[in-house]
C-alpha cells in the first residue's frame, strides 16, 4: 500500500466525496428538465406523471429508514463505492430508452440510492472534519449546485444541439459515475483512509439511539416538521419548468426554459458559497427563517409578473437567498448528534421523503381540478408553516428551554 502522510490521506477523500455528490447532482438534476420529454414520450398526463415522482419518493423513504437502523455502523468510505458503482449501472439503464415499467423501477432505484449518497457523503465530511464541518459542507454544497447547473445545459446540448433523445443525458451521466468509480477503488485499494475527526463512541450505545429517541429532541422534532412544509412549497421549483412548459411552450421553448433553469442553478451556487461567510454572522436557524420569507416574495413575484427574463431573475434571486439552506438545516441535524451524524439527517429526510410521495400528487390533483396556476400558488403558502416550525419549535443551543435527550 502507497504511503500517504494524514494530510494527503483527508485530502483524496475529501476530493472523492465531493466528486460522488457532484456525479448524483447532474443525474439527479437532468430529470428536473426532461420532465416534459418524459411525459410525452410516455403520453401521461398532468395527474398520471405523478408516478414518476412517487417512485423516486418511495425509493428515498425505504432507503432513508433503513439508513436510520444501520447508517453509522457502516464503513462510509467503501459503503460510497457500493452506491456509486451501482448507481452508474442503473444510469445506464435508463439511457436506453427503457420501457414505462423498467424507467419507474429505475426512478425507484435510483431514488434509493441519491438519496443514501447524498447522505452518506454529508456524513462522511461532518465525520472527517468535526467541528469544522460547516466551511467544508459547503463546498459539498457548492459542487452539487454547479452539478445542477450543467445539468439543464447537458439537456440542451444533447437534445436541440445534436440531435440526440432525451435519454441521452442519463448515458452520459452513467459514464461520468462509473469512470469516477473506478478511480475510487483503485484509491480504496491503494491508499489508508484518513481518521475522522468525530468518533463513534461505543458499539453498545450507537445500538440504543434510534429514530423515536432522535425525535424526543425538540430540535429534531422541529426540522422534522420544517421539512413537512417544505415538501409541499417545493413542488414550485420542482414543477416550475413542466408549469411553463405548459401554460406557453413557444414562449417558453426548450433553450428559455433552459435559461431559467440554469439562473436558478448559477444562484444556488453563488448563494451556496455566500453562506461560508453568511454562517459566520448568523446562526443557521436564523439564516433559514429569513431565506424562506425572502424566497417566498420572489417567487410569488415570479407567479405575478409571468415574463421569460423576470422567470430568471428570480429564480437566480430567491436561489442565492436560499443556496445554503440545504447545509444550514444538515448542520442543525450533525449539531445535535455530531456522533450519528448519519441517523439525525436520515431521519429528518424520512420525513421529508413520507410527505413527498403525498405531496406532490395532491397537489397534481388540485392542478387539474383547478388550474395548474392556483396549484402552484398555493403551494408557495406552505413556506409559512415551514418557517412557523423554525420560529416557534426551534430552540438555539444555550437556551434554558433547550432540551436534548
Amino acid at each position: 500500500m502507497k504511503k500517504f502522510n494524514m494530510n494527503q490521506q483527508l485530502i483524496l477523500a475529501t476530493a472523492f466525496c465531493y466528486f460522488y455528490y457532484f456525479a448524483q447532482s447532474v443525474a439527479r438534476n437532468v430529470y428536473n428538465t426532461l420532465t416534459p420529454f418524459i411525459v410525452d414520450f410516455y403520453g401521461t398526463s398532468l395527474t398520471q406523471s405523478s408516478v414518476f415522482t412517487i417512485a423516486e419518493n418511495i425509493g428515498y423513504v425505504v432507503i432513508m429508514f433503513l439508513v436510520t437502523i444501520v447508517a453509522d455502523r457502516i464503513d462510509k468510505a467503501w459503503l460510497l463505492f457500493g452506491l456509486g458503482s451501482i448507481y452508474s449501472v442503473m444510469l445506464l439503464i435508463m439511457g436506453n430508452g427503457p420501457s414505462f415499467l423498467l424507467f419507474l423501477t429505475s426512478l425507484f432505484i435510483t431514488g434509493m440510492l441519491g438519496r443514501y449518497m447524498d447522505t452518506t457523503c454529508t456524513a462522511y465530511i461532518s465525520d472527517l472534519y468535526g467541528e469544522n464541518r460547516n466551511r467544508y459542507m459547503s463546498i459539498l454544497l457548492i459542487l452539487f449546485y454547479i452539478g445542477s447547473t450543467l445539468a439543464p445545459n447537458l439537456n440542451t446540448l444533447l437534445i436541440e444541439v445534436m440531435g440526440k433523445n432525451w435519454y441521452t443525458s442519463y448515458i452520459v451521466s452513467g459514464i461520468l459515475m462509473g469512470i469516477g468509480s473506478f478511480f475510487y477503488l483503485v484509491f480504496l485499494l491503494t491508499v489508508k483512509k484518513p481518521e475522522t475527526a468525530v468518533r463513534i463512541k461505543t458499539r453498545d450505545k450507537q445500538k440504543k439511539m434510534n429514530a423515536i429517541t432522535l425525535l424526543k429532541n425538540r430540535n429534531i422534532a422541529s426540522l422534522c416538521g420544517n421539512y413537512i412544509f417544505n415538501s409541499f412549497s417545493v413542488y414550485f421549483t420542482s414543477q416550475l419548468i413542466l408549469f411553463l412548459s405548459m401554460t406557453d411552450s413557444v414562449k417558453y421553448s426548450t433553450a428559455t426554459r433552459g435559461f431559467i433553469a440554469t439562473a436558478g442553478s448559477v444562484g444556488l451556487v453563488v448563494g451556496s458559497a455566500l453562506y461560508v461567510w453568511i454562517s459566520k454572522e448568523m446562526s443557521a436557524d436564523k439564516y433559514l427563517r429569513l431565506e424562506i420569507l425572502v424566497s417566498f416574495v420572489f417567487n410569488l413575484l415570479g407567479l405575478l409578473i409571468n415574463k421569460p427574463f423576470f422567470w430568471a431573475l428570480t429564480r437566480f434571486l430567491s436561489s442565492a437567498i436560499g443556496g445554503g439552506s440545504f447545509t444550514a438545516r444538515t448542520l442543525l441535524c450533525c449539531e445535535e448528534y455530531p456522533e450519528y451524524s448519519s441517523s439525525a439527517i436520515a431521519v429528518v429526510s424520512l420525513t421529508s421523503g413520507i410527505t413527498s410521495i403525498i405531496a406532490t400528487p395532491l397537489l397534481n390533483m388540485l392542478a387539474d381540478a383547478t388550474s395548474f396556476r392556483f396549484a402552484m400558488y398555493f403551494s408557495l403558502f406552505f413556506s409559512i408553516g415551514a418557517w412557523a416550525m423554525l420560529k416557534f419549535g426551534y430552540v438555539p443551543h444555550g437556551a434554558s428551554v433547550y432540551n436534548k435527550e
